[in-house]
């Protein structure tokens, strides 16, 4: 039977692209006058970026990563993920039509027979840049309030990417597949189903976010860490300059019969150990060697004459003082301030400051109707120091970035 859609970085934007249409069509995203919260091509059509990244079944996708400060203790694997697909994709029914009163979900071993790969996309919707302009502007100016737009924006795009994401999940079905979506509603039910109490919350680690859709997207290469654990795309517009995209993000596993493939100039990367250690080398801020900096689309590491950061918008605007607990020096050294604080290291990993974070965060909410923060995201969406072209990862580079 032949596929519905191909898994191409091509055919899976377009795709996209058009289920992203049919969503922000219906009337509780219209707002009557042409304008839409999330990024638009001059045409009109939505901005939709996706990147593929596979893998064999044997593969943990988490290796190296699972510590409380990191993504947790006990992050949602590819096995966990095949078991809710099994136990909803159940077959009563024995193909000469007679009933198995004892028929189960196929088991990973199963999967292992049956696919050869396991495909997790990745796909993002940015909010519109102006409305980051707006909201940094309003930061500069010394304003404390956020932007009444920005809160919309972000709740109304993670909506539209949530649901076009599941429309393209139904898209991507055929005999040979196994499709399940992984956006933030659907992994919480794999969450739900497949952890026990004691492998959540305050057991699993402080994010207490059993799939991470942040880090699942920097492990395809959709998207980069900056400096302030806050992720996002750089890439060249039609004018040439630099643009940076952020917004909501969600994500598709298939499994299929096809073996996994490397080529990231087509949009498809595999994951194999050496991709792991590049893609937590580019998130580590005290990783300071040249070829890494070099491939970083944040510019924290990046000196000036006298030997200062060319950029540190996000730590000098944030609120709480939770991002300056929680990064090295631009040379990659922790202070000694961070140094004293033991607790909370481990394995070498610091944790970021959530306490000072979601304490100023919830405070303020308590106060204020209506209050976010996130002036971090606003203010390096808008204002932050950008490299005059679009780093670009070789993949001939990794052995030596990682070493």
């Amino acid at each position: 039977m032949a596929h519905s859609i191909p898994l191409t970085r091509e055919t899976l934007e377009s795709a996209l692209a058009q289920k992203v249409a049919e969503v922000r069509a219906e009337p509780e995203y219209s707002w009557g006058n042409g304008d839409f919260t999330h990024m638009t091509e001059a045409d009109g059509q939505a901005v939709v970026r996706v990147a593929i990244a596979n893998c064999s079944l044997e593969t943990d996708v988490w290796a190296g990563l699972r510590s409380p400060a990191i993504v947790g203790r006990h992050p949602i694997g590819l096995p966990d993920i095949w078991a809710h697909f099994a136990a909803n994709n159940i077959r009563s029914t024995r193909r000469d039509g007679s009933p198995n009163p004892l028929a189960m979900p196929e088991t990973y071993d199963d999967a292992r027979e049956s696919f050869g790969r396991a495909v997790i996309i990745s796909g993002m919707l940015p909010i519109d840049p102006r409305i980051f302009e707006a909201y940094a502007e309003r930061i500069l100016a010394g304003d404390r309030a956020p932007l009444d737009s920005y809160i919309k924006a972000r709740g109304e795009t993670g909506k539209i990417i949530t649901r076009a994401l599941n429309k393209l999940a139904l898209a991507l079905i055929s005999e040979d597949r196994a499709v399940v979506p992984m956006t933030g509603d659907r992994a919480n039910i794999v969450a739900d189903r497949t952890r026990a109490e004691y492998q959540r919350g305050k057991y699993h680690g402080p994010a207490n976010n059993l799939f991470p859709q942040n880090s699942v997207a920097v492990l395809t290469g959709l998207l980069q860490f900056g400096v302030s654990r806050i992720p996002f795309r750089d890439e060249a517009g039609d004018d040439g300059r630099v643009r940076r995209l952020m917004g909501q993000y969600g994500a598709i596993v298939v499994f299929d019969e096809q073996t996994p493939m490397h080529d990231p100039e087509s949009g498809i990367v595999e994951i194999t150990p050496e991709w792991q250690q590049h893609a937590g080398a580019l998130a580590d801020y005290t990783n300071v060697s040249e070829e890494i900096v070099r491939q970083r689309y944040c510019t924290y590491n990046v000196l000036d004459g006298e030997g200062n950061s060319v950029c540190v918008k996000c730590i000098e605007y944030c609120g709480s003082g939770a991002l300056g607990n929680s990064v090295p020096s631009p040379r990659g050294e922790y202070g000694e301030r961070v140094l004293r604080q033991k607790h909370r290291f481990f394995e070498g990993w610091l944790k970021f400051d959530f306490g000072n974070c979601c304490r100023d965060r919830g405070q303020k909410a308590q106060l204020y109707s209506d209050y976010v923060c996130a002036r971090c995201v606003a203010i390096c969406a808008a204002e932050g120091v950008r490299k005059a072209t679009v780093p670009q990862i070789r993949p001939s580079a990794l052995a030596e970035t990682v070493a």
